[in-house]
């Protein structure tokens, strides 16, 4: 990754793309700053994290991101190290909204404090 700020969205994910007139536009952009460009990676990050996108979305998510040459992660190689720790940190705020959201609890709900759990248990055996 390139060292120093980008320009960020600061609440992206994949609903923030909307096709239109056969372009895609980036909305909803009343968070737009500088900032580490990883961040805007990090629900989706959480989303494979936590198995509700799979192997070949996210393969093929990092694909088009590089092809778009994204500031986020190198071109090559293994963008887990720099995404993990917001992933992780995304997983946790998303399960305590749902936590705390008046609603029962759904599948990806469930999904996410599963993977809390995990955490918490590799956490404790090291």
């Amino acid at each position: 990754m390139e060292p120093g700020y980008h320009l960020v969205h600061g609440d992206w994910h994949l609903g923030q793309l909307v096709r239109y007139r056969g372009r895609w536009l980036l909305i909803d952009v009343d968070d737009l700053g500088l900032g580490d460009p990883a961040w805007d990676l990090g629900r989706i990050a959480a989303g494979y994290a936590i198995g509700a996108l799979p192997e070949h979305g996210w393969q093929r998510f990092l694909a088009g991101y590089r092809a778009g040459h994204g500031p986020a992660i190198a071109l090559s190689g293994d963008p887990w190290p720099v995404l993990e720790p917001i992933a992780r940190a995304f997983v946790v705020y998303t399960a305590a909204c749902a936590l705390l959201a008046d609603r029962p609890l759904d599948d990806v709900d469930r999904a996410l404090l599963a993977a809390c759990r995990r955490m918490t248990e590799t956490e404790e055996t090291r």
